[in-house]
């Protein structure tokens, strides 16, 4: 019976009478077996409390409160189904006998102060009220917990009189409590004076610069209210320039509305103000890279590198330019060969001038942009050779040109060199991801020739790799193979003319791999790769940046098709 009790109370079975003799079963239950039948006992009255059946939770919790006077939960969730069931007579009654000790106990005055307040008794709720913030001395660490719940149950005034209280007798921490006022004014619908608490704080503590920008964001949400920020902080500027996070943070909101040359505006020249040297702005330019802003990150980068090459971040900006220019010309439709041409001498005039970056990622950009761009093959080869060949290159860098070396020889029909380049990888990294990436190249150099049966195989095992990446292109190749390669009786060539395909648009070839999935397509109306051909025109022509005939060449496929660029 008592294993039984919660689940017959969660499911309603007790009525009123039937609650009263559960109760007396109780008692005698408390009798014989006290410490389990409270346990019983106090689930059946959390059952009622969640399910919001007050009435029964009061009565449950009055029985568990006469066995347990002194236990804080129990009381608490019994004043909670009191107030659930508008009893605040019998409430008060229970909050004023707790409170008739001489010891400080704010958050039951405040439960008091609800009561009052739920009766209509505002002379007494403010009565109360008052002395609990009366009361705070100096050393109180409830002080937040307590606002919070004012907060919360809707005493946005008490609140602030709470945390202002705090704050005074805490003159060392003038900006104490800050972020909590200000959203509490917002809640209020004070904007102004929740934006004033943020700049103060962010002025008087700038490390907590990230944190505060947060809570401006929630501020923000509305229209205006960035342009209303902007405005406040230049009024502080112009009043107290020598205070160096108000820049830095008007440079965050220009970021904030996509304008990328104010915010470069304010942060050269607080790296100016501030003699910094470039470090700032070398921070800015790499935000404005990752968020493809070419024209602000170049201007960046070359602000740092015309400090001169004294300048403790002159070959760094250097390097990360050339980068910049390198993705730029990626994300340039029908770019010509005379702006590729343009990026690589510039690469080439750095290494030669900056040695030591013929060992770094700088060199391995050098030789993708020559092979891939300038389909300058043979140059890409050598400049991964230089690599290859340097004794104090780093290992797992060494290994990730060797792959693309690999890929460099493809690109110029050697197969022989470009897997036996992938497979000196996977032995050299056996249980690293550069190993599982070269056996993956190796498996689908396989698939493109025609050995279908060795790269799926290789697919298999790959499938679990604990990069994602390669486990989903193993994935997605397997099953190409697995959908499209017939029983042995049947015709292996549309598979082996795809994977041909394949090959060729990957060699750059892209005509000649058009003609081939053209004519699949012609020949073998009623093969499954009809869908595969749709799709892999349509990535040639993301390749070119031909966004209109990859939208057409998608838009051919049947609505059920799946796949990822």
């Amino acid at each position: 019976m008592l294993q039984n009790i919660p689940s017959l109370a969660a499911q309603g079975i007790f009525s009123r009478t039937g609650l009263r003799i559960f109760l007396l079963f109780g008692v005698m239950l408390l009798a014989l077996n006290p410490l389990q039948a409270q346990d019983q006992l106090l689930n059946v009255a959390k059952q009622y409390l969640s399910n919001k059946d007050y009435e029964k939770a009061a009565a449950t919790f009055k029985q568990l409160m006469e066995y347990n006077p002194e236990d804080e939960s129990i009381f608490l969730s019994y004043l909670e189904s009191l107030k659930g069931i508008k009893d605040y007579a019998t409430a008060e009654k229970l909050l004023k006998a707790k409170l008739k000790s001489k010891k400080k106990q704010p958050f039951l005055s405040f439960e008091l102060v609800q009561v009052y307040r739920a009766m209509g008794e505002s002379k007494k709720a403010n009565k109360w009220m008052d002395e609990i913030i009366d009361d705070v001395d100096a050393g109180d660490d409830y002080v937040p917990e307590l606002a919070q719940k004012m907060s919360t149950a809707g005493f946005f005034d008490e609140a602030v009189r709470l945390y202002e209280k705090g704050k005074k007798l805490q003159p060392e921490l003038p900006y104490l409590y800050a972020e909590e006022l200000a959203l509490i004014y917002d809640r209020k619908g004070e904007k102004d004076k929740a934006t004033e608490q943020l700049l103060d704080l962010y002025a008087a503590r700038p490390e907590k610069g990230e944190e505060i920008k947060s809570t401006f964001m929630r501020l923000c949400r509305e229209e205006g209210r960035f342009e209303d920020l902007k405005k406040r902080i230049l009024k502080r500027i112009d009043k107290e320039p020598q205070i160096f996070a108000y820049p830095d943070l008007m440079a965050w909101i220009f970021v904030q509305q996509n304008d990328y040359d104010g915010a470069f505006a304010q942060i050269r020249d607080l790296d100016n103000k501030l003699n910094e040297q470039g470090r700032r702005v070398l921070g800015f330019a790499r935000v404005a890279l990752r968020e493809k802003k070419f024209s602000v990150a170049l201007n960046a980068y070359q602000f740092v590198i015309d400090k001169g090459a004294e300048g403790p971040f002159y070959a760094q900006a250097n390097s990360e330019r050339l980068t910049t220019l390198r993705v730029r010309l990626q994300n340039t439709p029908n770019y010509n060969i005379q702006q590729v041409d343009s990026v690589c001498q510039a690469y080439a005039t750095f290494l030669e001038s900056h040695p030591v970056y013929r060992i770094k990622e700088t060199m391995r950009e050098y030789a993708e942009l020559e092979a891939l761009y300038a389909h300058r093959v043979d140059s890409a080869i050598s400049i991964l050779r230089q690599v290859l060949s340097a004794n104090n290159a780093e290992r797992n860098f060494k290994g990730r040109c060797k792959l693309e070396m690999g890929d460099y020889e493809l690109l110029r029909g050697d197969i022989w060199e470009s897997t036996l380049l992938y497979s000196q990888v996977d032995k050299d990294f056996k249980n690293d991801m550069l190993g599982e990436e070269a056996r993956y190249r190796n498996a689908r150099l396989s698939y493109s020739t025609g050995d279908f049966a060795w790269a799926q195989g290789q697919l298999d095992v790959l499938k679990a790799s604990t990069s994602e990446l390669i486990a989903n292109d193993a994935l997605n190749l397997s099953v190409l193979i697995t959908e499209n390669n017939p029983p042995a009786d049947s015709n292996i060539t549309p598979l082996l003319m795809y994977a041909r395909a394949d090959l060729l648009a990957f060699q750059n070839k892209q005509e000649e791999a058009l003609l081939i999935l053209d004519s699949i397509a012609s020949t073998f109306l009623q093969h499954p790769l009809q869908d595969d051909i749709l799709f892999q025109k349509a990535k040639m022509a993301m390749q070119k940046k031909d966004y209109s005939e990859a939208a057409l060449q998608l838009q051919k496929l049947p609505p059920y098709t799946k796949r990822i660029f």
